[in-house]
């Protein structure tokens, strides 16, 4: 029996994003299955994407994959080169975003259906597009976030993420533990004090550096700078580094030379980019990384198994994998079991 939508979350999120950590990590598998909880609780659903999915083969490992199944009465925002049946949908609206598949066109669902979505790749498009799909009376709108697609988190955007992670990443339960975890811990970092909220909305600039109660602005280009650029940047006294941008590999090694680290603040833990062994010897360094605007994760569904080989053992995965992210809930949606 399929798990109720209210053993997730008491209110429904008005928007949704399932984002995955790679390849075949059960993203599709997890919309599809958010869908028919939502549906079988009455909501009145909306769905579209960031980028393309829901093709019958992956583009790049040419792989058979799951299709996106739309409810009856769900309204869908796609690009309108993709439609491929257009008497099984009730047109409702062209808007003028563009997509290289032409114009996000705005239609209903007439009964159980497939789809290709082709959503806008910028995150001013989408929030311009759930604007539409609210319009049409949409009560929850499921966003399909593109492989790795971590900008797809952003809170701006999404009130609620869930994270689709799985043996496609590795194998080994224990790396896969490993690296789920750290992406974990980059998603929710926690939200900075009001100070520092006030100095990343007040400033033009994209690099704020406190220290001594003084604050130097960075007029960059980019935050995305080299190890060089940076230890140029961080003076010896500072205490708090503010980045409008990504927070990349340059300045993670950057702060592993300083001998005091200094509290981070980004926008929020989509904006960070760096590998898990380096994000690890942040951690054990005592790095406070914080964010402007925090990303509520609502959970983690697993992916045990690995196209074209032998998986990981579902229960040992979401015993492991429940145990390591607690309290975070994960679920495996196909054995329809929650940790």
């Amino acid at each position: 029996m399929m798990l109720n939508w209210n053993e997730f979350l008491i209110e429904t999120p008005k928007v949704l994003t399932i984002i995955g950590m790679a390849k075949n990590v059960g993203k599709t598998v997890t919309l599809n299955y958010m869908q028919k909880a939502l549906y079988a609780q009455g909501i009145a659903l909306g769905l579209t994407s960031i980028g393309r999915d829901g093709e019958s083969f992956d583009a790049l490992t040419h792989l058979a994959k799951p299709s996106i199944v739309v409810q009856p009465q769900t309204i869908v925002a796609t690009a309108e080169k993709v439609i491929i049946d257009p008497n099984l949908w009730d047109y409702l609206q062209q808007t003028d975003i563009c997509t290289p598949l032409g114009n996000v066109v705005i239609l209903k669902a007439k009964s159980v259906n497939q789809v290709v979505l082709a959503g806008p790749s910028k995150n001013e498009d989408v929030r311009q597009l759930l604007q539409c799909l609210t319009r049409w009376g949409t009560r929850c709108t499921l966003i399909d976030g593109a492989f790795d697609r971590q900008s797809s988190a952003d809170p701006l955007v999404s009130s609620q993420v869930v994270l689709a992670t799985g043996a496609t990443l590795s194998r080994d339960v224990e790396e896969l533990l490993h690296i789920t975890t750290c992406r974990v811990e980059q998603l929710t970092i926690p939200k900075c004090n009001d100070d520092y909220l006030k100095l990343y909305h007040h400033s033009k600039a994209k690099v704020l550096v406190i220290g001594h109660n003084q604050c130097q602005e960075h007029f960059v280009s980019t935050s995305l700078l080299s190890i060089t650029q940076w230890l140029t940047i961080l003076e010896d006294d500072c205490s708090v580094l503010i980045i409008k941008g990504a927070m990349g590999e340059g300045l993670a090694q950057a702060l592993l030379k300083k001998q005091r680290i200094p509290i981070v603040v980004v926008q929020d833990g989509s904006k960070i980019f760096i590998t898990v062994g380096l994000w690890r010897q942040l951690r054990a360094r005592n790095i406070q990384v914080q964010a402007v605007q925090p990303i509520s994760l609502l959970g983690v569904t697993i992916n045990p198994t690995y196209p074209g080989g032998k998986g990981i053992d579902p229960g040992v995965l979401l015993q492991k994998m429940g145990a390591a992210l607690a309290p975070i809930p994960v679920m495996d949606v196909v054995q329809e079991r929650k940790f």
